[in-house]
């Protein structure tokens, strides 16, 4: 049973933590997926006041990006720059490993953060936000379960969230780790809030699991979905 916290909306950041913090505690140092963009942002802000207060500590962390715009590595909007602003700030925090899409050769820095994530013996957890079409990372619709890590074309809706902050200059292409590497992780924490991600979050736990709907491979005894209640508004009953 896939296990759906719902949560009030002023409550979303601290129940993330509690859900990563119950991911990770039986790891020694947990290799975790970070996810970038609007979702994870009140619960890297709970990360970093947790740490300063001293009820936390994730310096055994061993973070990896779980995905990054095809565009310059170090321009305002890339996943690189989020993480320099919500994750290196926090105290103790080792940088993230992360993609280069700045690379002559793509295809070898996918091979790279593969290389990279096996040597760590894969994720102890995935941290997902879930896309406006249901993607998890850049896995967009139509991946499947068996898709690894690699160069994808971004879907149009993937490009207009992003426009909020790239504008013109949204990149059409990204990389990702791909689902195998996201959900075969010892845990995954699904995290969604806000009321324009109702009906997403409905199809992925309310209908048939379909590359269709990325997210709605997320299911199982090893995953959390964290809700705010305006994003679990339209779900219906238990999930499988």
């Amino acid at each position: 049973m896939t296990e759906v916290r719902v949560v009030r909306a002023e409550d979303f950041g601290q129940a993330c933590l509690r859900a990563l913090r119950e991911a990770t505690a039986a790891v020694d140092s947990p290799v975790v997926g970070l996810p970038t963009g609007n979702t994870p942002v009140p619960l890297f802000e709970a990360i970093r006041a947790a740490v300063e207060a001293g009820s936390a500590d994730v310096s055994s962390w061993r973070p990896f990006a779980i995905d990054e715009y095809g565009g310059p590595r170090d321009h305002l909007c890339s996943n690189r720059a989020f993480f320099r602003r919500y994750w290196d700030v926090i105290a103790g925090a080792k940088p993230v490993e992360q993609f280069n899409p700045e690379q002559a050769d793509i295809d070898g820095d996918c091979a790279r953060m593969a290389a990279l994530l096996e040597r760590a013996g894969g994720l102890d957890v995935a941290l997902l936000g879930v896309g406006m079409n249901g993607h998890l990372a850049f896995n967009e619709p139509g991946s499947s379960l068996a898709s690894s890590v690699r160069r994808v074309m971004l879907h149009e809706e993937s490009r207009r969230s992003g426009a909020a902050c790239w504008g013109e200059d949204v990149p059409d292409w990204g990389l990702t780790l791909g689902l195998r590497e996201l959900l075969g992780a010892g845990r995954v924490v699904v995290m969604a809030n806000g009321a324009a991600k109702a009906s997403i979050v409905s199809a992925a736990l309310g209908g048939r699991e379909s590359p269709d709907v990325p997210a709605s491979f997320a299911r199982g005894e090893h995953v959390t979905w964290v809700l705010d209640s305006a994003a679990a508004v339209d779900l219906r009953g238990p999930t499988d």
